[in-house]
Formats: C-alpha cells, structure tokens, sequence
C-alpha cells in the first residue's frame, strides 16, 4: 500500500495572484506539490477534468496534466448539445441512451448557467432512411428512458401542422414531425474550466495546462511517475504517483506509446485503441426564414442526421459530419468538400436560406475519441466507453496505467465515477491512516458557477437589478456575464474596483469586458490569449473571430503578467495563426485547407 516517496518539486503555478479583493476556497491560491500522488490523470478534456474533480473530492491526490489547455480538444469541437443521443435508439444502445439522458438531467441542475434546455424540431420525408412511424416510436422511447426529466414530453405533429411551425421547412414529401426537448451548452469549455477549478480547490489536486507528458518512469514493468514538460517555459519535471489514468482522448494511443523503450520502433506494433472520425461544423449569420428552434434533419444525400442550432442569439451552429481521420491530430481542420455538404443540406431543407460559401463566417473541427473497429460506417462506431487496464494487456503488460476509450460531452461525470471508482480498486488505493476511499460525492454537487441557482432566469432576475446598481453596469452585461460564471460572476466585477478601465468592453457594441481577462488569469489558469478568447471568454467565436478584441486581450495580459512588448505580439500572432489553421474564418482566408 506504500510506493517509494521522493522530496515534493515545485510544480508550476498557474493562477498567480496579484489582488487579494478575491476570497479563495483552500487550494486556489497555489499549486499543491505531493511526494507521492495517488493519481496522474494525463489529459485535460471534459473526462480528464472530470476525473481529476471526482478523485480530488474523495480526497485522494491528483495531478492533472493537460499538454495544451483545458477544453482544447475534442471538448471544443462537438455540436454544444448535451443530448440523450436519439440516433444511438438505431444502433439500440437503449443503455447509453438511459445513462445520457440520466446525465442531461444532472446537469441541467448542476450547471444551470451553462446548460439549458433546448428545442428540435425533427421533420420526417417520404422516402427518407426513418419513416414517420418509427420516429415516433423513438420519440416515445426516448420519453420513457427519461421518465423523471424537467424537460417536456415530446409533440407530434402532422405535416400541416409541422410546417405551420416551421413555416420556412421544405414541405414537398414532408409527412409530419415531432418537437422534443434536449440541452445545449454554449460553452463546453467552460465546463471542462469549472471541473478544474472545483479539483483545485479541493486542496488535493495539481492542475496543470501547458504541460506535456514527455515520458514514464518505470521499474519492473510498471508505471511509478511521469515526466512533463512545461510548455511555457522549457523546464522540466518528474512526479511519482500510485498509478496513471489515461484520459488524452483522440490522443490516447500516443500516450499509451510512451510505455514502450523506442516509441519510433516500437509503438507501430501496438495495436491501436482509437479510431477517431472527424466532425466539422459551419456557423452562419442568423437568416430569415431560419428556425427560431434547432432542428435535427436527415441528410437526402447520405442519410446521415444533422443539426441546424440557434446559438448565441446571433448565429446558426451547422453540423456536423463524421468521416474517417488518420491525418495529425494537432492540425485537423474541416475541408471546403463538408463545409458544401452542410450547405447543400441546410438550403435543401430550408431553401430561402440560400447559403453559399461566402456566408459561412468560420468552421471548426475535431477528431472524435472512437474506439478502434470495423464499422461499415463511422455513425455505427459504439458512443460508449470503457476502461482498459494495461496491466491485463497480453500483448504489452503495463502495470499502473489505465485508459479510457471513448465516452461522450454529455456521460463524463458518469465516466468519471467508473473511472475512479475502478482505479482506486486496481492501484489499492487508500486514504491517509488507511481510511477507506469515499464513494463518488459529484451526482448532485454544482460545479462552482451553478452553486446557489436552482433556475438561471430567477437568478438573473433576483440579481441584475443590484449588481447593475452596485457595479454601475449596463443590466444586459450583468446578464452575459451571469451566463458564462453563474453564480461567481460577483467575482468578475469586484476586480472593477481594482481598476476601474477594467469595466471597458473588449470591443465596440460587445457585453465582454476587460475585467474577465483577470479574472480568466487569476482565476481560471489561462497563460495565452488563445486560452482566453477561446476557452475563458469566446470571444474567439464572434462573427469576426475576435480579432476586434485580440489586440485588447493581449495588452491586459501583459500588463497583469508583465510581458515584454515582443511576448504580447508574440501572442497576438500565435492567436491569429490558430484562426487561420484550425478555427477557418472564411472571411479572412481565400483557400480553405483540406483535412
């Protein structure tokens, strides 16, 4: 029950205060060094953070390694639906179905002010892959799987009535539909941000962005510690733990390499566990005759579902596709090929859209963890996870290391306590004075911005008034900033009286202002201006993907981290290139790269 300690390093710390207007919880002001962790968790996504929360909160120690920053991945790049998954009724995973709908409802109570329940419309045409009957037959077993939800039961409708309520649809062939109810999250950056904090401020846990696993220590065929390397600096550090959960998502297989002497010779002939598929997504203008509901529609040219979503009040969100990807992870981009296939489909079903190229404000894209398989067809690929304990591999025996395959935005708190719950069994893991490790506490915990609000309307209505007055700012920036922090948006506007330009908006007509840069500094570990504009604040995605507010941004970071004039264009630049690379502003660029 005991490893071999070595004297605790000092690890990087990434919320540096320089204000102590803040109140912190134990743990938020610095970065907690352990001889010996119980936990490793390599990979900051929505199950890595997650994992990390759930093990700190029972009290074991965790270090959380995350090589780029929290949210960066594939956490970034879904369709921002936390959904029960109706397309996984075809594959009949009614049990995945059950465990996503089960989650949906926890966190639309655990993280009101990011969650919120959402509309589809989901028309059904003659001659389509689903006929009419069989929609609804899932409509109704998609109710019954969710039988306890807050959300409405779904509606019927046929096709005069469907088009009375999408009056702009396509209605040649239209038989009817129904009108259901999930969830969207406009952020789930900030979910997998929140999860991090919350692991911190436990007192437990190290939670590190920019830090990239270089290598395992090993002795006798297991894992006892990591190397990483601090990507902000150059310095390098060596931790020993207990044992390794492998939560890198799509790059999984490159972590599970590292167990091998010569990776270059070697780690060819590991079979490999992820089998990733690549889903792109446009986002347009708001148009007339648009949907004032998302609406989830059959392609006609290769019936494969996608979504047309109303999102931030002033777009539509249009995705996605699902093609095999064995290109560099790092660099995935959507091509000009998918962005035309969403176009050609939106304006079949909604043709007063009329979308061409030019209209596409940007794209972006990621890899899906899938596992590795032999489906006929990348939609037939299994949504579930599972946990692979090396040890039990026949073919490379690792001892201490853990991975997860799969898993989904909507089932991490799920996978986070299976994961948890199977490492603390499979490292003999125990707390101090041989306390028995608590079972999961996360079920019905808030994540730090949902704490105090039970409906984010009643809280928003309790709350603008008085802040408004308190703060002397305008009531509809007090309400943007209730939907990104929740019940911690106080926090934001406290620094104000620090400084007072602090209140200034980030760019002309915008609701974000320059105290949400400290506070994503102080308060949320971001170290870049990519961190910031696309993962604390978004503004990364207005329509002019933040390049209004990039040069602002980069000014209030080097004065409250003391850049150098040559760092703040450095990151400015860096930011820029992102755009052009990954997140594909088509106004900005003439040739789109191809996948």
């Amino acid at each position: 029950m005991t490893n071999p300690s070595n004297d605790a390093c000092t690890l990087p710390n990434r919320c540096p205060q320089s204000s102590q207007l803040i109140e912190h919880s134990p743990g938020d002001t610095g970065t907690v060094s352990w001889p010996v962790y119980d936990l490793i968790v390599i990979g900051g996504g929505i199950n890595g953070t997650g994992i990390a929360r759930d093990a700190a909160l029972r009290g074991l120690t965790v270090l959380l390694l995350e090589k780029n920053d929290f949210g960066s991945g594939t956490s970034a790049y879904s369709s921002r639906l936390i959904h029960g998954g109706l397309r996984y009724l075809a594959n009949l995973e009614l049990d995945l179905v059950y465990e996503s709908l089960a989650e949906r409802e926890l966190l639309l109570k655990n993280a009101p002010h990011l969650v919120r329940p959402l509309a589809l419309g989901l028309p059904a045409y003659g001659g389509g892959k689903t006929p009419f009957w069989m929609i609804e037959m899932g409509m109704c077993l998609y109710d019954f799987l969710s039988f306890r939800k807050s959300l409405p039961w779904h509606k019927v409708y046929g096709a005069t009535g469907f088009a009375a309520r999408y009056p702009k649809i396509l209605k040649s062939g239209l038989q009817g539909g129904s009108v259901y109810y999930d969830a969207q999250v406009d952020f789930p950056e900030l979910i997998c941000v929140e999860n991090a904090i919350s692991a911190k401020a436990t007192g437990k846990a190290s939670v590190l962005n920019h830090a990239q696993v270089t290598h395992f220590e090993m002795a006798n065929g297991r894992i006892t510690g990591v190397g990483f390397e601090d990507t902000l600096t150059g310095q390098h550090y060596q931790v020993q733990a207990k044992g390794v959960i492998n939560a890198a998502g799509p790059w999984l297989d490159q972590v599970i390499a590292l167990t091998q002497p010569d990776t270059e010779t070697q780690a060819s002939a590991l079979r490999p566990r992820i089998g990733g598929t690549l889903g792109t997504h446009i986002v347009v203008p708001r148009f007339q005759g648009g949907p004032d509901t998302a609406l989830y529609v059959e392609a006609e040219s290769d019936g494969r579902p996608f979504f047309i979503i109303p999102w931030r009040k002033e777009f539509y969100l249009i995705g996605t596709t699902d093609l095999p990807f064995q290109g560099d992870l790092d660099q995935a981009a959507g091509s000009l090929e998918e962005v035309n296939y969403l176009l050609t489909e939106t304006n079949r079903v909604l043709p007063q859209a009329n979308l061409s190229v030019s209209e596409v404000l940007y794209t972006y894209a990621g890899v899906r963890p899938l596992p590795a398989g032999n489906a006929d067809k990348p939609g037939k690929i299994s949504r579930k996870h599972w946990i692979e304990d090396h040890a039990r591999d026949a073919q490379n025996p690792v001892q201490g290391l853990v991975s997860v395959i799969g898993g989904k935005l909507t089932t991490y708190r799920n996978l986070a306590q299976a994961t948890v719950d199977y490492a603390v069994r499979a490292f003999d893991l125990w707390l101090p004075n041989g306390q028995v490790v608590p079972d999961c506490s996360t079920r019905h915990l808030p994540l730090p911005g949902g704490a105090g609000i039970s409906a984010i309307e009643s809280y928003k209505a309790g709350h603008m008034a008085t802040a408004s007055q308190r703060f002397q700012m305008a009531p509809e920036v007090i309400a943007h900033l209730i939907d990104l922090y929740g019940s911690r948006f106080s926090r934001v506007l406290e620094l104000t009286a620090e400084n007072k330009e602090w209140k200034q908006p980030l760019c002309n007509g915008g609701l974000d202002i320059l105290a949400q840069v400290v506070y994503a500094i102080r308060e949320q570990m971001a170290c870049t201006v990519s961190d910031v504009m696309l993962r604390r604040i978004g503004c990364a995605f207005d329509a002019d993907a933040g390049m209004q507010s990039v040069a602002q941004v980069a000014q209030c970071m080097g004065a409250e981290l003391g850049w150098e004039a040559s760092r703040i264009e450095m990151e400015i630049k860096q930011y820029r290139a992102f755009i052009q690379a990954r997140h594909l502003h088509f106004r900005a660029v003439s040739v789109v790269p191809t996948a």
